[in-house]
């Protein structure tokens, strides 16, 4: 399901879009769709990184959903760099809607050094999301 086809609209902050795809900010989390047949790689999120951190603020600790609507590849070193460079990702959920998409996320899940774990619907990884940042928000008030 796309972001266009929820109820989720008046819950957005701010929307990117970038030739890459489009950029769903909310409270605690990122909903990422990325374009048909892209290969998405290290150098194609720095434009969503600056934006993310404009966004949230350079100590900010989100999650980011990668709502799988369309066929593209992701290059899953890449994601290497991103985590060793100790950026605002606090948890990564993967929504995938078909076979070859669920084992492709299994397999994304080990380049990752965070928190992650994949979905068949978009709304179990929100609730996901808004779990980790409860339990984030918690850890820091003690």
């Amino acid at each position: 399901m796309k972001i266009e086809n929820s109820n989720l609209a008046d819950q957005i902050e701010d929307l990117f879009v970038s030739d890459n795809g489009n950029y769903y900010f909310f409270k605690d989390f990122i909903i990422a769709e990325i374009n048909e047949g892209v290969i998405y790689t290290w150098e194609s999120a720095q434009d969503i990184i600056e934006a993310a951190i404009k966004h949230y603020g350079e100590d900010s600790s989100i999650c980011y959903i990668s709502n799988r609507v369309n066929k593209y590849e992701v290059n899953p070193s890449d994601w290497l760099k991103f985590f060793r460079n100790n950026y605002f990702i606090s948890g990564y959920a993967i929504v995938t809607y078909t076979e070859r998409g669920w084992i492709n996320a299994i397999l994304e899940k080990f380049f990752l050094s965070t928190v992650a774990e994949h979905f068949k619907d978009l709304y179990d990884a929100i609730d996901w999301a808004k779990e980790q940042a409860y339990v984030k928000n918690k850890t820091k008030s003690t």
